[in-house]
């Protein structure tokens, strides 16, 4: 359910106008024969923009933690950098997400979306076994980016690049309780997006996805928030509604109120 907007918390823009805001910060986007350097550093760029954004919509939801795109967090392999790392002295990281993408088709015969699959995959893997292994009790959320058209692109039983990565991302998402697997997610996303900047779309990789084709359920931007927020919850507090529809976190050790403290 989308966050409801207040005062404390306005409304998260529409995902036509982050990722719309974020390919123009990145800009120039390469071409297809563009040597790899540039394409490269264009999806640093992408991930940097992205990042900032997706911090700040977040951070009215999570206060008292610190969101940053500049933060090192601890791992067991010491301090790493996190695309999104929201912190607290208590908690240590509370809640990281991790942003890869492919940009741009293959220069070679596939023409598809699925090279750098391996790499990507491995570095999901080690970011996630190693701030799991030093904060076991870390939310942490992986999202990779790819455009619309890479749900188009399969041919007779051969899925889309956006199937195939969905199939091989899967065993890597679902990490439920601190003593899970460390190389897992908490949750990984798939995030579709249209390179005019009209549109940007989440699937959920734990969902069953079409073998070619666009998903017919996919969350907006603002359910994507939500979707991250309510996985720190679960780990973290619990969820408390009010019959009028308002929503929030209710402290698994919550003390008495004043008026409750006894005389």
């Amino acid at each position: 359910m989308p966050a409801k907007a207040t005062n404390k918390n306005p409304p998260v823009p529409d995902g036509a106008i982050v990722i719309a805001e974020v390919l123009k910060a990145s800009e120039p986007r390469p071409k297809q024969t563009d040597p790899v350097g540039e394409k490269i550093q264009y999806a640093t760029r992408f991930a940097d923009a992205m990042a900032e954004r997706i911090a700040s919509h977040l951070a009215p939801n999570l206060e008292g933690i610190a969101a940053t795109t500049k933060r090192t967090a601890g791992s067991v392999r010491g301090k790493k950098q996190l695309d999104v790392n929201f912190s607290t002295p208590q908690l240590g990281l509370a809640l990281g997400i991790s942003l890869k993408s492919v940009h741009i088709r293959d220069v070679g015969g596939s023409a598809r979306y699925t090279h750098n699959r391996k790499r990507n995959e491995e570095e999901l893997r080690i970011e996630a076994t190693g701030y799991h292994k030093r904060q076991p009790y870390a939310v942490m959320i992986g999202v990779l980016f790819l455009p619309f058209d890479s749900c188009d692109d399969g041919k007779k039983d051969n899925a889309s690049s956006f199937g195939s990565w969905v199939r091989h991302l899967r065993p890597y998402a679902g990490r439920e309780e601190p003593e899970d697997e460390n190389d897992k997610f908490e949750k990984i996303y798939i995030a579709l997006y249209d390179p005019n900047g009209t549109d940007m779309r989440f699937f959920d990789v734990e969902s069953d996805p079409p073998k070619n084709d666009r998903p017919k359920r996919l969350l907006t931007y603002d359910e994507f928030l939500d979707a991250a927020y309510y996985a720190y919850l679960n780990r973290n507090a619990a969820e408390f509604t009010w019959a009028e529809g308002d929503e929030e976190p209710l402290e698994i050790e919550e003390g008495l109120e004043e008026d409750d403290e006894e005389a």
